[in-house]
């Protein structure tokens, strides 16, 4: 692959647990997990991110406290805040941290399953979108 099409690759940054069997499909899309805001600050500053995703599932995953630390290192990527949890205080946390979309979790599945369900309709549509 040439340093071309590499750099053009859309990338997305998801922090939340890392569902298992997400990475069997072949995609146009590069899908990184991260486990702790730390290693995604870090992840943030090592090349270009197209679009992160943020679990919202305290106290594992705050969500909101993440988007605070991305808008630290950029104020323009997209972010979508994805949590089972709907109510207007988070909603108005949502809307003061910058957050780009706010999605909510389906209930009937595991948190991993629903981040997984999330992450795939995102590179789907990176994918749409880089064609």
């Amino acid at each position: 692959m040439s340093e071309t099409s590499i750099a053009a690759t859309p990338r997305i940054l998801a922090y939340g647990p890392q569902p298992e069997g997400l990475g069997a499909r072949e995609r146009d899309v590069n899908v990184e997990f991260v486990g702790s805001s730390r290693e995604l600050f870090e992840r943030l500053t090592e090349r270009p991110v197209h679009l992160v995703i943020c679990l919202h599932a305290p106290p594992a995953f705050e969500g909101i406290e993440a988007v605070k630390g991305i808008r630290r290192f950029d104020a323009t990527v997209p972010v979508v805040l994805a949590s089972r949890v709907q109510n207007t205080m988070l909603s108005l946390q949502a809307i003061q941290s910058q957050v780009t979309w706010s999605v909510g979790l389906a209930g009937d599945e595991s948190a991993e399953e629903a981040l997984s369900d999330l992450v795939v309709d995102a590179s789907e549509w990176l994918e749409k979108q880089a064609a």
